[in-house]
């Protein structure tokens, strides 16, 4: 936990602003469960690895120590979650969204950051609201996305972004989410939310698996829940010269999430993983079948029957889709429908096993307008 802060006559001013609901209402998103119910104040509690914690919250604003209970309130709370009082007060100020603090350690002078780190931030930021929100709406997991759809943007315009804040370097993204009845359909702004937090909480499980031998089949396993190398390369901006910082999550309180608030802390070594994860995934062409679609190039005959040749497109694996070229190796026969397909400049579809980066046991070839299969 942090050590004891102490409340600035700023901080406790704008929190002696908030209702006793508001207060109420964030202890109940963040994971903290109602003990009791006094007279004049609710007792909160909330469980921990290393013990549990309780605060109090004050039922009326008219109490005479209303204040100084306010200030317990925001230093307990503040310790608990592990973040400066400053970050816990954007969270009740802005109750109607869903937010997405993300704390920066650098050396050198408090609240402040080199400039590339911050641009490299920023981007990653950026990245992974795009990244997840593109995720949410294409029907299959993307190893690569490539071009997003306007619609991706448009929504990624709507987020805010929450002033940088002193003690360490913290910025907080904003999705405002309007008032809903909970029994409806999210709107879209949890959803992508909920994306996001699935996302990093799948990179930052297999980044700490991967930290002693790195293994790129922990991050395929996982393209399901929104990993690729979009969103790693999201998070490794986020840390550019292995910076370590923390992302944490905490859902609106004016619409409740059945999923914990959680707070993801990305090391040194953890952003190196990611980093190569994300540069891997770029490339990969993943064992197993693969379909590619797309346009014929260097066409090779080989020593002996067949040949080889490349294919550029949008490809198909067990784990997502990606856009790249890849090497085909062809029986004669199927070799011969390549090499007429790239004189008359028509596309093909190409599936079979991957090995290595590379296809080979061509199991079924299509060019635009015929059909050959082995």
């Amino acid at each position: 936990m942090m050590p004891p802060v102490i409340v600035s006559a700023d901080e406790l001013s704008a929190a002696s602003a908030l209702a006793p609901e508001t207060l109420s209402q964030y202890l109940s998103s963040a994971g903290w469960e109602l003990e009791q119910s006094l007279e004049r104040a609710t007792l909160w509690t909330r469980r921990e690895d290393d013990g549990d914690f309780q605060v109090l919250v004050p039922g009326d604003r008219d109490l005479r120590d209303y204040a100084s209970r306010v200030s317990d309130f925001l230093t307990t709370v503040a310790a608990v979650e592990e973040r400066p009082i400053r970050l816990l007060l954007d969270d009740l100020e802005t109750a109607g969204a869903d937010t997405l603090s993300f704390r920066l350690m650098p050396s050198g002078p408090s609240g402040t950051i080199p400039l590339f780190n911050a641009v490299d931030a920023l981007a990653g930021v950026r990245e992974l609201v795009v990244a997840s929100t593109y995720a949410l709406m294409s029907e299959q997991p993307m190893l690569v996305q490539g071009r997003r759809p306007d619609s991706a943007l448009d929504f990624a315009r709507t987020v805010r972004l929450g002033t940088p804040r002193a003690g360490s370097w913290a910025i907080a993204a904003q999705l405002a989410v309007p008032r809903a009845d909970v029994n409806a359909d999210p709107p879209l702004a949890r959803r992508v939310s909920l994306q996001m937090h699935r996302a990093v909480r799948a990179c930052y499980a297999a980044s700490g698996e991967a930290q002693r031998n790195f293994d790129l089949g922990l991050f395929l396993r996982l393209t399901g829940e929104g990993v690729s190398a979009n969103v790693c390369d999201a998070l490794a901006k986020l840390g550019r010269d292995g910076v370590p910082y923390d992302v944490r999550f905490n859902w609106a309180s004016q619409l409740p999430s059945s999923v914990p608030p959680r707070s993801f802390r990305f090391s040194t070594r953890r952003i190196e993983v990611l980093r190569t994860a994300a540069e891997q995934l770029k490339v990969a062409v993943p064992d197993g079948e693969v379909t590619v679609e797309g346009q014929v190039s260097r066409l090779r005959r080989d020593i002996g029957e067949g040949g080889q040749a490349t294919v550029k497109g949008p490809i198909s694996t067990v784990y997502g889709s990606s856009e790249r070229s890849v090497r085909v190796l062809l029986p004669d026969a199927l070799y011969q429908q390549l090499v007429d397909a790239h004189g008359r400049r028509r596309h093909v579809r190409v599936t079979g096993t991957a090995v290595r980066g590379r296809i080979e046991r061509v199991s079924h070839v299509e060019v635009l307008g015929g059909v050959t299969e082995t």
